[in-house]
């Protein structure tokens, strides 16, 4: 396959899609198909992990991973799109930083949570968005979801700053209306940053416009178990070939010791990346091969 093959860091630029700016990384990589990790909204900045090439088959290894965001929610206006994008739908008050304080304590933790009504949330096979902007208002279903910290980092009414750790699956537009209704009031996202996406750190990330046909990639082992944060195993030379032909493992002899979680990070004896093994009914099967090296 031509064109880069592995995982590039981005710090994405409020106003565009996370589509669109993978999208344009991919054609400065000149790889030949690119995605992403985990969408994050239009009106957003910050990290949005890049899969060039034989890579993207990653990406449903790395949407599991827990996020971290700094935002900013104004109180007292609810938008319909609960960001800034929407048109005001309704007002409220504007709560003292004690209540606030002592409302966020309900919110950490595992928690359920309603998806907005403007998101990719499908419904009855439609996504959410379709929907409203249809002018209908589909029941949300709740989702469980975990907040590993909460944490205010600056009041100047009816601005909060906080910043978020939380799982996978879970929206700060609807935490920022959910914390505003449990005191009686509304709110938005005004402003988010991604900071954080497993262990990638926004502080390793480039912005788009710097991105070109000689950016390095992530593809090595050391990077690799670092993004990932699973240990790797090295497949022996002589198996290498019919690893990345993809082979049957029934016969390979290297893994009939290992008791490890899934998947398994595979690399060669150069460090280079292999694909990931899995286990499927007590057996290893393969979770993906970096066709890339066959070539």
């Amino acid at each position: 396959m031509s064109g880069k093959n592995g995982i590039i860091l981005i710090d994405k630029n409020e106003g565009f899609t996370s589509s669109d700016t993978v999208r344009f990384a991919g054609r400065r990589l000149k790889a030949g198909k690119a995605g992403h990790t985990g969408t994050l909204d239009k009106f957003a900045s910050g990290l949005l992990v890049c899969l060039a090439g034989s890579f993207t088959r990653l990406s449903s290894y790395l949407t599991e991973q827990d996020k971290v965001y700094e935002a900013v929610f104004e109180f007292g206006r609810e938008t319909e799109t609960l960001d800034p994008e929407g048109a005001v739908c309704a007002e409220g008050g504007i709560p003292v930083l004690e209540d606030l304080e002592s409302a966020l304590v309900g919110f950490r933790g595992e928690i359920l949570q309603k998806p907005p009504l403007y998101s990719a949330v499908h419904i009855d096979g439609t996504r959410a968005y379709k929907r409203a902007l249809k002018g209908e208002v589909p029941d949300m279903p709740f989702r469980r979801i975990f907040i590993d910290s909460l944490e205010i980092t600056g009041y100047t009414a009816p601005f909060l700053s906080v910043r978020v750790a939380c799982s996978k699956g879970t929206y700060i537009r609807s935490l920022a209306r959910d914390i505003a209704y449990s005191l009686g009031t509304v709110a938005y996202v005004k402003s988010l940053r991604r900071l954080q996406v497993g262990r990638a750190r926004i502080e390793d990330a480039i912005g788009v416009d710097e991105i070109d046909e000689d950016t390095p990639v992530l593809d090595d082992r050391n990077s690799m178990e670092a993004l990932l944060g699973i240990t790797g195993i090295r497949i022996p030379d002589a198996e290498v070939e019919s690893f990345l032909l993809g082979r049957s493992l029934k016969d390979a002899g290297f893994l009939a010791e290992i008791e490890a979680a899934t998947p398994l990070v595979c690399f060669d004896s150069d460090g280079r990346f292999l694909g990931l093994l899995k286990k499927k009914e007590g057996r290893w099967v393969y979770g993906m091969v970096n066709g890339a090296l066959r070539d």
